[in-house]
């Protein structure tokens, strides 16, 4: 009945806020051009990959370090922020936007309380937090493109993570960073390097999947491309949507040492069926509410088949983690990245939007293909 509670808070949490998040970017490509859109993205996805850069205190690491009570959690936190600075300044010199760089830090501040409040076990807090962040990035968002144009969008989400912020920046109110506490500290992380730097590596590059794409499709494709293809993203992300925050509660599982085996045979199911319902509607969708966007039908199906694998992925990934054996999914993170970035290059520059959809489906199941194979090899 626990496990059961637990589950429901996270998951009415994770499905409100992503939906929020869903509909938000599904209303704004309503609202910009294509090539404005793909502009937003561009700008969105160089801030997520300045996160990956920075989060040594990445959400994975914190619930595992908190869960076995490893006392790592202030100490990865400051680590974090040092990072965040050093990318910052490399933001601004590159390109002179305060914008994403105040976005930058309130996306490390939410990741890290992420993982605190989860590994607490702190579920209806967690819920009200991100819920709230959501509807006011909504709220100012909105409001701040109707008042400033185009330029508002970037800062109306910034300043939603503000409350967040706050939250993180108390936790350091008692924290005495005299020598022998942070020697103490530094001796602790030592002895733990391992899983966190692997945890680091794996969040980085999959952090760089997800962003570098839409960085490299621009200067090769162009804005409108980069637009159309970042609109059938955001279809693939309601998706992947339930697949994506059962993680949690898998890590939390796989952490604590049990294996919810009929769950997870339930999140492969449910997962199969949407993206049936992907291939056979998601076309549809897209043409009645989205004209503009009409090109993105033609990789809607091939991005809907992708969500079994990374499905797939998604539950070797939880039980490698939970055992901390990171590296396994930091290795098929490297190649799931590698194989993706160098398809967009190559299918991208060759067969334009069709070339991405196919680029992404195949990365996908090489990814889930390796980590479904080293898990048979290693309980072997």
């Amino acid at each position: 009945m626990a496990i059961l509670k637990n589950f429901g808070t996270i998951a009415i949490s994770d499905i409100a806020s992503a939906a929020i998040s869903s509909v938000f970017w599904l209303y704004l490509a309503s609202l910009l051009t294509i090539s404005n859109f793909g502009e937003i993205q561009f700008l969105i996805s160089i801030t997520g990959f300045a996160v990956g850069v920075s989060l040594l205190a990445n959400v994975n690491t914190v619930i595992v370090y908190e869960i076995k009570q490893r006392g790592l959690r202030k100490i990865l936190f400051l680590l974090t922020l040092v990072i965040g600075v050093i990318v910052s300044v490399a933001l601004f010199i590159l390109y002179s936007r305060l914008d994403i760089i105040f976005l930058t830090f309130g996306m490390i501040f939410a990741e890290m309380i992420s993982g605190y409040l989860l590994g607490k076990k702190l579920f209806v807090r967690y819920s009200i937090i991100f819920i709230s962040q959501k509807l006011l990035m909504v709220t100012l968002t909105i409001g701040l493109y109707f008042f400033m144009g185009f330029e508002g969008i970037i800062y109306g989400i910034a300043i939603s993570y503000i409350p967040i912020c706050v939250i993180i920046l108390r936790s350091f109110k008692d924290t005495s960073l005299n020598f022998s506490l942070l020697k103490e500290n530094f001796s602790l992380l030592k002895e733990n390097f391992e899983f966190v730097i692997n945890n680091y590596g794996n969040r980085l590059i999959s952090q760089s999947r997800k962003d570098l794409d839409k960085i490299i499709i621009m200067p090769i494709l162009g804005f409108e491309t980069l637009g159309e293809f970042a609109l059938s993203v955001q279809v693939y992300m309601l998706m992947i949507l339930f697949a994506s925050f059962s993680f949690k509660f898998l890590l939390l599982s796989d952490a604590s040492g049990k294996n919810a085996i009929k769950f997870k045979v339930g999140i492969l199911s449910v997962s199969i069926i949407i993206s049936i319902l992907g291939i056979i509607i998601g076309p549809e969708i897209i043409t009645t509410f989205f004209p503009k966007f009409v090109n993105s039908v033609e990789i809607i199906p091939i991005l809907s088949l992708a969500v079994i694998p990374n499905t797939i992925a998604i539950i070797f990934s939880s039980k490698f983690l939970g055992d901390e054996k990171s590296k396994f999914p930091l290795i098929g993170t490297i190649l799931y990245a590698v194989s993706y970035l160098s398809m967009v290059v190559f299918l991208g520059s060759a067969y334009g939007l069709y070339g991405l959809g196919v680029s992404f489906l195949i990365s996908s199941i090489i990814y889930s293909s390796y980590l479904v194979i080293t898990y048979q090899i290693q309980k072997k």
